[in-house]
């Protein structure tokens, strides 16, 4: 409390004696000036609690206590609508904060690329071909334990497979029994369960910008890198190929290679040597 007599005083030239018997508030935003915070024992200058407020202005800021670690703040971006200002762990390109990110909602409730709209859509490109999704997706589990895997299949479909008792909507398909991504498919995200309820921090993102499929040989196969792409071919000392029948018995030829012409079958059993049988029926 001011010092009154003073402040008496000072009401002779300034009218300062009404301070007396009263607390003095400050307004920060109008009465301070290059405000420094970094002594202080604690912050907060966020609204905070679980779940989101149903009413915001423009610019307001807000953090989440009951959302996923990383996924906690959120600005008012327009009238009574949140968005998220964070992008989820392991995303920092701008390419993976919105597509297909998966966020805790609730106990039984995973959301699945709620950004993917049909101005902003989600997008997945294997090989040449590019599926577009206009729309998110929510998981709900009912009971189980263990992990579930978000992931686009080869055919393009938005998948949580796992061994818990889930279902997805919005053209999700829910799989059973699914312990790992399958190698055609691009994954997304896992996300723990426990006793019938998602985990709160069970989320992991999968998701990469940069990727590459490896391509090793099999038995009669070879791989050859040209130009950056990987070449297929058969292996010609396991497999024979088929080429045109032979017109002499020295055309050139590589050994194993075979043809027919309906009337004989060719072997050629050594570089430019051919043999043939007669065929008939049996």
């Amino acid at each position: 409390m001011p010092n009154c007599r003073i402040l008496l005083l000072l009401a002779m030239f300034g009218g300062a004696g009404g301070l007396c018997g009263q607390l003095t508030q400050i307004d920060l935003r109008l009465q301070s000036r290059d405000v420094d915070f970094s002594a202080a024992s604690a912050t907060k200058p966020f609204r905070s609690g679980s779940g989101l407020p149903s009413t915001c202005g423009l610019g307001e800021m807000y953090y989440r206590l009951d959302a996923a670690a990383g996924m906690n703040v959120y600005g008012c971006t327009a009238i009574n609508s949140w968005t998220l200002e964070q992008g989820p762990p392991a995303a920092s390109m701008a390419s993976q904060l919105g597509d297909f990110a998966v966020t805790w909602t609730s106990a039984s409730t995973l959301a699945i690329g709620a950004n993917c709209s049909t101005v902003t859509p989600c997008l997945v490109r294997f090989g040449a071909l590019v599926y577009s999704f206009g729309g998110g997706a929510t998981a709900t589990i009912s009971a189980g334990s263990g992990l579930a895997l978000v992931y686009v299949s080869s055919g393009g479909v938005l998948t949580v497979g796992s061994n818990v008792t889930a279902s997805c909507n919005n053209g999700c398909a829910a799989l059973s029994g699914v312990t790992a991504f399958p190698p055609d498919a691009i994954p997304v995200f896992t996300w723990s369960a426990t006793n019938g309820t998602w985990d709160v921090s069970g989320g992991a993102d999968q998701r990469a910008f940069l990727s590459s499929k490896s391509v090793t040989a099999g038995t009669g196969i070879t791989t050859t890198e040209i130009a950056g792409k990987t070449q297929l071919s058969a292996d010609t000392t396991v497999i024979g190929l088929r080429v045109a029948a032979p017109a002499t018995s020295s055309a050139a030829c590589t050994p194993g290679s075979w043809a027919t012409d309906g009337s004989y079958f060719y072997l050629c059993t050594a570089t430019n040597i051919w043999g043939r049988a007669a065929l008939s029926s049996f």
